[in-house]
């Protein structure tokens, strides 16, 4: 099996949660800190030993192809008053990593699973990964590898069909996701194999608690399965639809756990203050600070 290198990143939704500032650029540049959240995102994949990167935008939003383009004027004040270290991250976007954007057309069926038609020949039938562009993973213990990495290492070692990163999550919040329906232990051919996987079912419904977590690693059978256009829950093409397609035609795919990072959904304003806090808290040049504010608020 050939190493995982490739990452598709998807940033297409109109981002009507956070109208009116979604208007005027797309969702995922809205900043956590000091950086866009599409670059929290991108960070884990160079991280994780992604040097290809895909990133499906909708047609006609330029916001993050503009973020790439270098401003010599920007960087010449830098220089002259010895602030460069600013746009460091920003550097190692360009040094590490060769990003391409696809843009997803209107007329493009609606859905997750569609974003990897539109960039099908990035793949060129290698397996690859999957993200989100609005969920970040904020590194809480750096002794442990990236999630990305750590799926990775899974779909490396065992060379499943998919390894789709899984967490436990509170019954009423599993609507939100996909849920999980594990073999059980002894009927499994390797570790935390899935017998099944339902898009966003009510709670009373969902087989677990534990949930499709956002991040993915794909071999190139699930786009072929997402060929078939297939549509699903609001006539759309899920891209869990189609993996639990392959699921029930016998193919081998695992949900397992992580550690060392706490996943953050930065899908509305609420949960985009949460996002924050919690990279503030967990950054040494903020957290102090962060602490004063929190215990001042009334």
């Amino acid at each position: 099996m050939k190493k995982v290198t490739k990452a598709i990143i998807t940033a297409a939704g109109r981002g009507t949660r956070f109208l009116p500032v979604s208007k005027a650029f797309q969702k995922e540049m809205v900043p956590v800190m000091h950086k866009p959240q599409l670059q929290w995102v991108i960070e884990e994949a160079i991280e994780s030993g992604i040097t290809d990167i895909a990133i499906v935008v909708r047609k006609g939003v330029d916001t993050f192809k503009n973020y790439l383009n270098e401003n010599k004027k920007l960087w010449k004040f830098l220089e002259k008053n010895g602030k460069e270290e600013l746009l460091e991250s920003w550097i190692n976007l360009k040094r590490n990593a060769k990003i391409t954007i696809f843009q997803q057309k209107e007329k493009d069926p609606y859905g997750n699973g569609t974003p990897f038609l539109v960039a099908k020949k990035f793949m060129k039938d290698e397996p690859f990964a999957a993200m989100w562009g609005d969920d970040i993973m904020i590194r809480t213990d750096r002794s442990k590898p990236t999630c990305l990495a750590q799926m990775i290492n899974y779909f490396e070692m065992y060379e499943p069909t998919a390894v789709l990163s899984a967490k436990k999550v509170e019954k009423k919040e599993i609507c939100r996701y996909g849920s999980f329906n594990y073999y059980p232990k002894g009927e499994s051919k390797v570790p935390y194999q899935v017998k099944g996987l339902i898009e966003k079912p009510e709670p009373e419904n969902a087989p677990s608690l534990m949930a499709n977590a956002c991040r993915f690693v794909l071999s190139y059978e699930v786009v072929e399965e997402l060929e078939n256009k297939i549509t699903g829950k609001d006539d759309e093409i899920w891209l869990t639809d189609a993996i639990d397609r392959l699921i029930q035609k016998g193919k081998v795919v695992m949900a397992p756990p992580w550690q060392g990072s706490t996943w953050v959904p930065v899908g509305d304003p609420i949960r985009w203050l949460r996002a924050n806090m919690l990279v503030a808290l967990n950054d040494e040049k903020y957290r102090e600070e962060t602490k004063r504010l929190l215990d001042n608020i009334n």
